[in-house]
Formats: C-alpha cells, sequence, structure tokens
C-alpha cells in the first residue's frame, strides 16, 4: 500500500517537472524568436515636393515568406502625434523597398517623423525601428509669419490644410482662404491650421490664404488634371507640312508657366513642342518626311498634376486637301477670268478645281494633273450682267478626297455697259461738213466718261486719223473718200465697244415735215421704202429753238413704217434727303439728267409744290413755284412759317406737261430769336418796375398788408398775358396799324354789275383791285387776299339772308366772291 502510493506521487513529480521544462522550452522560443526578427532599417527619408515624403528601408533578407507585410507611422511634432498608420506588404526579392505617403498639411508647416516594424503570421512582430524626421520650417530662426503653402498648383475637389507659422510673440486669432473665414487648428504652439476641403478650380488669377493682420497672403492656383483629347486627327494643304487638330473637353484655366503643355510624338522623328495658345481650336505642325507615306502620331497632354494622350495612325495620300493660295478676277462686261492659283507638292495625284459663283449658284470644276510648282486654274463666266456685284470662291481635292475648304469670299463688279446711239448731220451749204452727234447710255448711272475717242477711216486707202473729243459730237470736213467712223468712250477700265456709221459717197437730202403732237405725244408714219434694209432714222428738233437745235432721232426697224413719241417725262427727279432748313426757308436740292436721251420730249422747268400739313392750315394751304431754267438743281423756297411740317413734291415738265412727282417732309426750325425776346421783355418791365420802385420804398414801410391786396399780381403766361403786356407797351410793334375783318358772302347782284376775278390767260376777264373803307377804320383800305373764280355765269338763289356782312360789302362796289378774305390797312 505504501508502495502504491509512493509510485504515484513519483509519477505526479515527474509529470510536474516535464510541465515545467516543456513551458520553460516554449518561453525560451519564443523569446529566441522574437531575438531573430530583424527590425526593418529606414535608409532614407526625403521630400520630394512640399506635400509628398518619400521613404527608403531594407527587408528581412532571413525571413522566408515571399510577400512580406510592414506597419508603418506618421508622427508630427515633436510629440510625434500619429496622423497616420498604414500596412504595407512587399516582394521578398526586392532588397531595398521604397513607399511615397502625401500629406494634407504642408511637410514646410511642422517636423514630420516616420518609423516602421516587420509584421509575420507565424511570430510576433518585430520592433519598431527608430523615428526617421523631416525637418519643417517652424524651427528655423525668423521672426516673419510664414504662410503655406504658396504659388502651389492644387487639385480641384482634394482637401488641402493651410498653415500658418508665427513668431512666439505673435497672436493669430483667424485664417482665411479666399473671402471665406475657416475654423482654426492648433497645430503647435507656433503654428495654426485651416482644412479646407472640395477646393473649386480658379481662373488664372488665382486665390489668396492670408492671416487676420491682413499684412501676408499667399497666392495659389486650383486646377484639373489634363483629360483625353478627342476628336484628333492630322491632314495637310500642300504636302509640305502636316497639321494636326483636336478638341478638348474642358477649356484649361491656367496660363502663362502653369498651362497645359502640348507635344507631338511622331513615328521615326523627333518629338515636336506645340505652342497653343487658342484653346477653342487647338493645332500643331510638323514637316512632311520625306518618302514616308504612313505616320503614327501621339499628341501628349501635361500639366503639374498629371498627363494623357491620344494616339491616330494616317496615310498621308489620304490626308491632302490642297486649299488656293490666291484668287484673281478680272471683270469684263459680259465675261470674267477667274484664276485660282495652287501651290505645293501635288507631283503624281490628280487635282481638281472648282469655283462658285452668287449669285445663282453657278459652279464649274476644271482637273488637272498636280506638279511641285505653282499651278494656275483658269475659269471663265460668261453670260454676266453688266454693272452687278457677284462674289466668288474657290476650293480644290484630290481625286477620291473630301474637298478642301473654301477660299475667302471675292467680290467684284462686272464693268459698266456704255452704249453709244451715232448718228450724223451732212450738209453741203455753205460748207461740205459732217456733224457726227450721239447719245451715250450705260448701266452704271454714275459712270464717269472721260472723252470719247473718234477715228476716220477712208475709202482706197489705209489712212485712219483718230482724235479724243471731250464733247458729244464733233463737225468734220466732208471728205468724198471719208468712209467709216468709229466712236468709243474712254472710261476708266478702258475703252467701250465701239459704234460705226458708215458716210455714203453720195447723199441726198432728206425731207423735211412739219407736225403738231398734243399732250399724249407725235404720230409719225411714212410710206415704207422696199430698198432699205438695216432701219430708218426719225430726227427732229423743238419748234423755235434757234439753229442749231438739240437735235434728237430715234432708229426704227425696217419692216416699221410708223413711230409714237411720247412727250410727258416718264423719270422722277431725286430730291436730296438733307437740305438746307431755316426756320422760314427750305433750300431744295435735286439731281435729273435733263439731257437723258431716253426722254422723248425736250425738259423746259422743274415744278414744286409745296403743302402746308399743320392742322392749322386749310386744305387750299399750298403754292405752287416753278424753276424755268432746266439746268438748274436747287431753289430756295421762302416764306414759310417756324415749326411747321411742309410736303414738298418736285416734278420735271415738258412743254406738253409734268411727269411724275418726288415727294418729300421736311420741317421748319424753330425761331429762338422770337423766343427769346418773349422771355426777355417782361424781365426787362420788371426791372425796371423794381428800379423806379427803389426810391419810394421808404414811403409804403408801415402800410398794412390790406391796402396793397390790388397788387396780387400772377405769373405771366407766355402765350395770354407776355402778349397783353407787350402791346399795352408797344414793344413788339414796328408801327401802328389796325386791322378789320371783312366777310364777303354771296349776294345776288344784277348781272350787268357783277364783275368776276380771272386768270391771266382769258384776256375777257381781269383782276380786281377794289378800294374799301370799313366804317370802323375810317382808313383807306386794300384788298390783299385775291381769288381766281370762274367766268362763267352762274345761277344764283333769289333769296338771300342779308347781315352786317352784307351790309358792309354794299360799300364794296361791284365786288362779289366765294370766299372770306383779310383786308389790311
Amino acid at each position: 500500500m505504501l508502495r502504491e502510493l509512493t509510485s504515484t506521487t513519483m509519477i505526479l513529480h515527474w509529470t510536474k517537472m516535464l510541465t515545467v521544462f516543456i513551458l520553460f522550452e516554449n518561453v525560451k522560443g519564443w523569446n529566441s524568436s522574437s531575438d531573430t526578427v530583424t527590425v526593418p532599417d529606414i535608409i532614407n527619408l526625403q521630400a520630394l515636393d512640399m506635400w509628398r515624403l518619400e521613404m527608403e528601408w531594407m527587408m528581412n533578407q532571413n525571413e522566408e515568406e515571399r510577400n512580406q507585410t510592414y506597419e508603418i507611422q506618421v508622427g508630427r511634432t515633436t510629440n510625434m502625434d500619429i496622423v497616420d498608420s498604414m500596412n504595407v506588404s512587399k516582394r521578398s526579392l526586392e532588397a531595398v523597398h521604397t513607399l511615397v505617403w502625401t500629406s494634407q498639411l504642408p511637410l514646410n508647416c511642422v517636423d514630420h517623423s516616420v518609423r516602421i516594424r516587420f509584421i509575420s503570421e507565424a511570430s510576433p512582430p518585430s520592433s519598431w525601428s527608430s523615428w526617421k524626421t523631416i525637418y519643417g520650417e517652424m524651427n528655423l530662426a525668423h521672426n516673419q509669419i510664414r504662410l503655406f503653402p504658396d504659388e502651389q498648383v492644387l487639385r480641384e475637389g482634394s482637401t488641402v490644410m493651410f498653415c500658418c507659422i508665427f513668431p512666439t510673440e505673435t497672436h493669430i486669432t483667424s485664417l482665411f482662404f479666399g473671402k471665406t473665414l475657416y475654423e482654426v487648428i492648433n497645430i503647435s504652439p507656433r503654428v495654426k491650421a485651416i482644412r479646407v476641403e472640395n477646393i473649386n478650380a480658379t481662373n488664372s488669377f488665382g486665390v489668396i490664404f492670408y492671416h487676420d493682420r491682413n499684412s501676408e497672403a499667399a497666392h495659389n492656383f486650383v486646377t484639373f488634371p489634363p483629360e483625353k483629347p478627342f476628336d484628333f486627327r492630322c491632314e495637310t494643304e500642300d504636302m509640305r507640312l502636316v497639321y494636326c487638330s483636336w478638341k478638348i473637353q474642358r477649356a484649361p484655366n491656367l496660363t502663362g508657366d502653369r498651362r497645359r503643355k502640348y507635344t507631338l510624338l511622331i513615328s521615326d522623328s523627333k518629338a515636336v513642342g506645340c505652342d497653343v495658345e487658342n484653346t477653342d481650336h487647338p493645332s500643331c505642325g510638323f514637316d512632311v518626311i520625306q518618302q514616308q507615306i504612313t505616320y503614327n502620331t501621339t499628341l501628349l497632354v501635361t500639366n503639374s498634376l498629371g498627363q494623357a494622350s491620344e494616339t491616330y495612325i494616317f496615310n498621308i495620300t489620304d490626308r491632302v486637301f490642297p486649299v488656293p493660295e490666291h484668287l484673281e478676277v478680272t471683270a469684263g462686261v459680259f465675261d470674267s477670268l477667274v484664276i485660282l492659283q495652287l501651290d505645293g507638292c501635288f507631283k503624281g495625284l490628280l487635282l481638281i478645281c472648282q469655283i462658285e459663283l452668287e449669285p445663282g449658284g453657278i459652279k464649274q470644276d476644271l482637273d488637272k494633273n498636280g506638279s511641285d510648282s505653282m499651278q494656275y486654274y483658269a475659269f471663265k463666266l460668261q453670260h454676266l450682267k453688266p454693272s452687278t456685284q457677284y462674289s466668288i470662291r474657290g476650293r480644290c481635292a484630290v481625286q477620291g478626297n473630301d474637298w478642301g475648304r473654301w477660299t475667302t469670299q471675292r467680290l467684284f463688279i462686272t464693268e459698266p455697259l456704255v452704249t453709244i446711239d451715232l448718228w450724223r448731220q451732212i450738209r453741203d451749204h455753205p460748207n461740205r461738213t459732217v456733224t457726227l452727234l450721239w447719245k451715250t447710255v450705260s448701266s452704271d448711272s454714275e459712270l464717269y466718261i472721260e472723252a470719247y475717242n473718234v477715228c476716220v477711216s477712208y475709202r482706197n486707202t489705209e489712212r485712219n486719223v483718230c482724235m479724243t473729243i471731250t464733247q458729244t459730237q464733233v463737225e468734220l470736213t466732208r471728205d468724198l473718200n471719208m468712209s467709216d467712223i468709229t466712236v468709243r468712250a474712254v472710261i476708266q477700265s478702258g475703252l467701250s465697244e465701239p459704234a460705226h456709221i458708215t458716210i455714203p459717197s453720195a447723199y441726198i437730202m432728206p425731207r423735211e415735215k412739219r407736225i403738231m403732237g398734243n399732250e399724249k405725244g407725235f404720230q409719225l408714219t411714212w410710206t415704207r421704202d422696199s430698198t432699205t434694209t438695216c432701219d430708218y432714222i426719225v430726227e427732229w428738233c423743238m419748234l423755235g429753238v434757234a439753229l442749231p437745235c438739240n437735235l434728237q432721232w430715234r432708229k426704227v426697224p425696217a419692216n416699221q413704217s410708223s413711230l409714237n413719241l411720247n412727250t410727258e417725262p416718264t423719270q422722277r427727279p431725286t430730291l436730296y434727303s438733307s437740305p438746307n432748313i431755316t426756320w422760314s426757308s427750305v433750300n431744295l436740292k435735286w439731281s435729273f439728267n435733263e439731257k437723258d436721251p431716253s426722254h422723248t420730249g425736250f425738259i423746259t422747268r422743274y415744278v414744286i409744290m409745296v403743302q402746308d400739313d399743320s392742322e392749322a392750315a386749310s386744305n387750299l394751304s399750298y403754292f405752287i413755284q416753278s424753276v424755268d431754267d432746266p439746268c438748274s438743281k436747287s431753289w430756295m423756297v421762302s416764306g414759310l412759317e417756324e415749326d411747321r411740317s411742309y410736303t414738298f413734291q418736285l416734278a420735271a415738265c415738258t412743254s406738253a406737261g409734268c411727269g411724275p412727282e418726288t415727294t418729300a417732309v421736311f420741317r421748319t426750325r424753330k425761331n429762338f430769336y422770337l423766343l427769346m425776346v418773349k422771355v426777355l421783355v417782361p424781365l426787362v418791365v420788371l426791372v425796371g418796375c423794381c428800379v423806379c420802385l427803389w426810391s419810394y420804398r421808404n414811403l409804403i414801410r408801415g402800410f398794412p398788408e390790406e391796402a396793397f391786396g390790388f397788387l396780387h399780381v400772377k405769373a405771366l403766361d407766355l402765350d395770354e398775358d407776355l402778349y397783353e403786356a407787350s402791346e399795352k407797351i408797344h414793344t413788339l410793334m414796328i408801327e401802328d396799324c389796325k386791322w378789320c375783318d371783312v366777310e364777303i358772302l354771296d349776294v345776288r347782284p344784277i348781272t350787268t354789275e357783277k364783275p368776276w376775278l380771272t386768270g391771266a390767260e382769258d384776256q375777257s376777264c381781269s383782276f380786281i383791285t377794289p378800294e374799301v373803307t370799313p366804317p370802323s377804320c375810317h382808313l383807306t383800305t386794300d384788298l390783299t387776299n385775291f381769288t381766281y373764280v370762274s367766268c362763267v355765269q352762274q345761277d344764283l338763289p333769289s333769296e338771300e339772308l342779308q347781315t352786317e356782312a352784307t351790309k358792309q360789302e354794299s360799300e364794296i362796289s361791284g365786288f362779289s366772291s366765294d370766299y372770306v378774305t383779310s383786308v389790311g390797312t
């Protein structure tokens, strides 16, 4: 029993000993395992810029894991406040590991420190490495406030911290970003900061960060990384230079050194930098590489926040779009010549060029093989109108490709059509002469004809005599050998088309016939001559005009034996819209070609009718003036009322009547002199009264106010009171004049005693100027207004009402009228 107990005791003892041994070995293994894990060694720590911190460390070569994990901590200030902690996995084959850490707070603001340790799944983590520190500018000896970041480009949408480093004796209470006040964060005793989230892109002037003292400020810019360009393509116009263009999704917001940079990378060639000024239509070019057909181009876009690129591969023969360098037009009357000038290296290519004429939309095409020298494409435009403005443009293409762009539109005006209607008068007495006369008709009314070139040729000889004439007629000595005469007009663009006339060797004087016309014109008829092959010429002069008269003529076709000549004008004069206007007159000016051959009659005068448009005027308030000189183009219409609207009608007339009228409305000016008189007269009167009463001022002192109740004077009215005052003091009167009104009504006088007012054309009637002596005036008066009435006997009613006016009418011997007139003394 004792032996069994002893055995049991021994078993328990050894069991305890084994357990203690095992525990000791495990603890020993743990300690030895922890001591064998190598602590990572930070071999380098540097600031890449204001925000990025790069660290390098050596890995543990004894570890067998392929992927190794490290824990890294970042601390700030001397207190090593942990601001970031991260686990990083690295491959064991790399001897040195690298990590770049980005800070929201600029590294310049405070000290930043880093430490690291190794983490393994099979064993406890290693010990921490020593802190490695990058020092900020807070420890530098200076007495100025420093703001960070400054002059930096920040990323749009990011969160950024802005700090302020200040001396110990300085107190910073508030910080601003832009115009916004932010909550202040205490980083250290000498560093304060603010946190700005989701910052917006700025313009090219950037944004400022400043403190409450407002003496220092940091200037920064906010932008975004470049986006991938789209619609990137390349083409050439002359096979010498390739232009590449693209579109931008979002226009950049920064300029100068901070703007985007564009670079073209061409296969088998060097990179080409692009100076892009216009971001709406960006482009970049490079020289064509000889003997290279296929191009692989890449556009690289970069800024301080990143880069983007796009690639375009093309065959250069498919991207040729020629554009003419120059377009030249030589204008004629009915035809014009257009030349397109094309320059480039187009050898081996088939080119086609096209022009477009407006108005009309007419297009013409012309093909030609390309060459390496200057090429010209000539187009002839036909069936144009004289003196007409056209526009022309051109474009070219390589056969099979799209058209190149149009040239700039070129405007041109065709030459005026100058037609010379030539005629002659042949006389044998008193001398043998030939008088050439011609009319010129032009499609341009403003065309200036410098002179006329007259050339005479002679029969049976090569003799040809030319002369320059400035008139529209010339008298030549008649020669029996005189044959043909040619007349051309000399204009700015050269000579007009010639007019020809043949002088016969034997001449028979034509028969003269005098006819009388009416207001509708002249009707001419003659017997048809079967020998006539060309046409008839009808010539005429105005009867009563001294010779040589203003000869007129008209050509009539050979198959016609009658002619109707209208005598009234068919054209309107042109009134100028800005005449010289005063308060009582209007100086009219107009333009009209009284010698235009299209006038079938002779212009003898102009008629001007003036109508008063004011409400106070009656329907009969108009008068007519005649300008008897047809060469005169101006007339002064006087005697008008101030500040009134008048309608002027102008017409050209012949002896048969007047043509269509030109109407214009003008308003006379105000008479400011009379207005000044109306204003100054009462002022002068008032000042005179004040001066006169000033010497009696002591006499009226002390009198009760009621005594001067009768002196209550109201303000003068410029229209009524002022006029009454001027009437009383006679300041506006030149001489005394009394006026009486005589009203003359219809009465039935004895037929034998009734005289009538008539026009001067009828000799049986005449003007009368009766003398009237109203009883109330006691002065002899003359009737100042006359009225034309008919000389035809009129039937009057048998009974008439007799008024005071008709009684006074009886004193006017034998006078009767249908109008009311005014009589002035």
